[in-house]
């Protein structure tokens, strides 16, 4: 069985190098029409040989440079501190619209030329994005205990310095 799968394999083989190996043809009919084919017509043709093929040696290059991002080529702004003094933590608020002010304190300030913002976080939630002032407010808050904390991020999002939590108590009149 093996003599036989080797046999049938070369046979196979031998196949696809057949054609590679056909001549090739040139002829000129009555009308004057060049004619090239790999068949040759009844009448006399001119049997071709092929021309060399152009080859060049592959040449070793040095790999190119990962582009860098706008960002990576300029010096990045190190935050060092980011707080919510405003409200203070454990701070009740007596609120009926639900309404939260929110003060940030950011060292050194929000670098906006390189795309940074301000992110503010509810209950780890973002309820306020792509802020660029360090006060907002936040509005229609359900009354009960919240966590706030904010964030500063690059214009891809990654967060760059968070703030520590700020438990808050908001109450409401039941109506």
């Amino acid at each position: 069985m093996n003599r036989v799968l080797i046999i049938c394999t070369a046979l196979l083989c031998l196949s696809f190098t057949l054609p590679a190996a056909a001549e090739m043809y040139k002829w000129v009919d009555e009308k004057g029409n060049i004619t090239y084919s790999d068949t040759p017509p009844e009448e006399d043709a001119e049997a071709l040989e092929p021309p060399m093929l152009n080859a060049m040696p592959s040449v070793k290059s040095s790999p190119r440079p990962a582009p860098q991002d706008k960002e990576e080529t300029e010096e990045q702004t190190r935050y060092s501190s980011l707080q919510i003094i405003e409200p203070t933590q454990d701070a009740t608020l007596r609120s009926n619209s639900g309404n939260i002010s929110i003060t940030l304190n950011l060292t050194p300030a929000l670098n906006i030329k390189q795309g940074h913002y301000l992110s503010i976080m509810l209950n780890g939630n973002i309820v306020s994005d792509k802020l660029v002032s360090p006060t907002t407010s936040l509005s229609n808050i359900d009354r009960g205990t919240h966590i706030l904390s904010a964030s500063v991020k690059n214009r891809k999002g990654k967060a760059l310095i968070t703030s520590g939590p700020v438990t808050v108590h908001l109450h409401r009149a039941r109506k």
